[in-house]
């Protein structure tokens, strides 16, 4: 894991309803996690937002394909 991807790094911690298998490391999993991005650099205007989160497995830290859900 890069040193950088510490506890001190995640946001939050989802339980799942069910168990799931992560599709990485094949290991089960009943929560999330989710961390912030943060836009550090960009070399044009845009238009995309400063800031996000990406959801990742809580055993092998791989990104998650899927999203959060909610009002702002």
């Amino acid at each position: 894991m890069d040193e950088r991807t510490t506890d001190q790094a995640i946001e939050a911690e989802y339980a799942l309803e069910a168990p799931a298998k992560c599709g990485f490391c094949k290991e089960q999993i009943d929560t999330v996690l989710v961390v912030r991005l943060l836009r550090t650099r960009v070399n044009f205007t845009s238009a995309l937002p400063r800031r996000g989160q990406v959801i990742v497995c809580s055993k092998c830290r791989t990104f998650f394909a899927g999203g959060l859900g909610g009002l702002l």
